[in-house]
């Protein structure tokens, strides 16, 4: 693989600690952020185990901090349908070709930015029978873009009303999901590929950096003016993408 241009060396770290910034105050957003913005600098098949790789160490440190209120009873009903949608979307991340997973992934994009950025913020309350959907269109999407988290926020929120415990219970969420796609993704081959492990070592204090600065952002951001800051960028990135993957055909 030849090495990245001057402006993925430059514009990575703020990629990178944005991102991270965004998942220290609002418990996920991280790869939302990430993915779609590293993807327009570099290869989509080094980018999801790259941002795999940091997002659990990430997501893993953030549960350990707030694991005293974590609500595990709506974590267990969701975690084998996670496992069998994420076995599926690694399997169509391997298979399909790099172009087609772009274009995919921009249409996601787009699609969820445009659905945050018109809808009415609402409480609404769901039935633990939507684990079972949830928990594997989650899994597919995560395993295929690295990007499920929407689907558990949409979720958990519906059930769970504590801001603290909403967000404990969805850093641990993400951090069993990112640790069964390690394993996936290390018995597919795409975790062995030199280029992943040499970035991740470059953006690692990057990622560290903007946990650091979220964690003391958390107390004067709402989680509204995240989501909204959220929504105009994955509408502006999916442009992006869906431009560059269509520009390569």
């Amino acid at each position: 693989m030849p090495l990245p241009p001057p402006s993925a060396l430059l514009l990575a770290p703020v990629v990178v600690l944005i991102a991270y910034m965004v998942l220290a105050v609002s418990g996920f957003g991280s790869a939302l952020i990430s993915i779609p913005l590293l993807a327009l600098l570099l290869p989509v098949k080094l980018v999801i185990p790259l941002v795999l790789v940091v997002d659990f160490i990430a997501t893993a440190s953030t549960g350990l901090r707030l694991r005293k209120d974590i609500a595990l009873q709506e974590l267990k009903p969701i975690i084998l349908p996670m496992m069998l949608g994420l076995l599926a979307g690694v399997t169509l991340l391997v298979q399909l070709p790099a172009r087609w997973i772009l274009v995919a992934l921009g249409m996601f994009i787009t699609g969820y930015g445009l659905y945050q950025l018109l809808s009415r913020s609402r409480t609404r309350s769901y039935s633990k029978w939507w684990s079972l959907p949830v928990g594997l269109s989650g899994g597919v999407i995560s395993g295929l873009f690295g990007m499920g988290g929407p689907m558990y926020v949409i979720y958990l929120s519906g059930r769970i009303a504590e801001p603290a415990r909403l967000r404990a219970t969805l850093s641990t969420m993400f951090t069993l999901n990112t640790g069964v796609r390690l394993v996936l993704l290390l018995l597919s081959g795409l975790l062995l590929q030199r280029e992943v492990w040499v970035a991740v070592l470059y953006l690692l204090p990057f990622m560290a950096l903007g946990l650091f600065i979220g964690h003391r952002l958390h107390l004067r951001l709402t989680p509204a003016h995240i989501a909204r800051v959220i929504s105009v960028l994955l509408l502006l990135t999916g442009v992006s993408i869906l431009s560059k993957a269509f520009m390569s055909m």
